[in-house]
């Protein structure tokens, strides 16, 4: 046997045709025939037919939207609350508190208050409904630099239900705080 290769004569089939139609004109008159089917059913209707009998399809389908907190028996357990590690250059760094449930969407925040060991600074809601999306809370508070506790509250509500929860934040050092969920 020997080592080289060569190509093999290919025989192609003759292109034939049901007539001297250009395969623009076949699809024209493939479509038309369909719509004439159709013409009974409206318009949207038939449309989603004909791109079905056309052979055109989704090649990545839409996901499925996130789940609303109202399908939740108690929609407001599954909300988690940690603290997001920020440096602060020279000065007590600000306590930043996420309240996040990735995957449910709907919560909404009627108001944010700290009861001790701070000032709130701002409410910050980068909550997504899209793909992946799920509720995402921020909220950063100044410490009193007491070394006491940030105790705070916060309403939130799930279309008809409402709710105040109540955290506290506890420095443990390096700008890093334990948050605790008081019920």
């Amino acid at each position: 046997m020997s080592g080289r290769k060569t190509l093999l004569p290919e025989l192609l089939p003759t292109p034939r045709s049901p007539g001297a139609e250009t395969p623009r004109a076949r699809v024209a008159a493939r479509a038309r025939a369909m719509l004439e089917r159709l013409s009974g059913l409206k318009t949207a209707a038939g449309a989603a037919v004909l791109a079905v009998h056309c052979g055109y399809g989704v090649v990545d389908p839409v996901p499925p939207p996130p789940a609303h907190c109202t399908a939740n028996g108690d929609p407001f357990t599954g909300i988690t609350a940690e603290n997001i590690v920020v440096t602060v250059d020279g000065s007590i760094p600000d306590a930043t508190i996420k309240l996040w449930n990735y995957g449910v969407v709907g919560y909404q925040v009627g108001g944010v208050r700290v009861t001790a060991g701070g000032t709130l600074v701002r409410v910050d809601d980068l909550s997504s409904t899209g793909s992946g999306g799920g509720t995402d809370i921020v909220i950063t508070i100044v410490p009193d630099g007491s070394g006491t506790p940030i105790d705070f509250e916060v309403d939130l509500s799930c279309g008809g239900a409402t709710s105040t929860e109540h955290y506290r934040a506890t420095a443990t050092g390096g700008g890093d705080y334990t948050v605790v969920d008081l019920g």
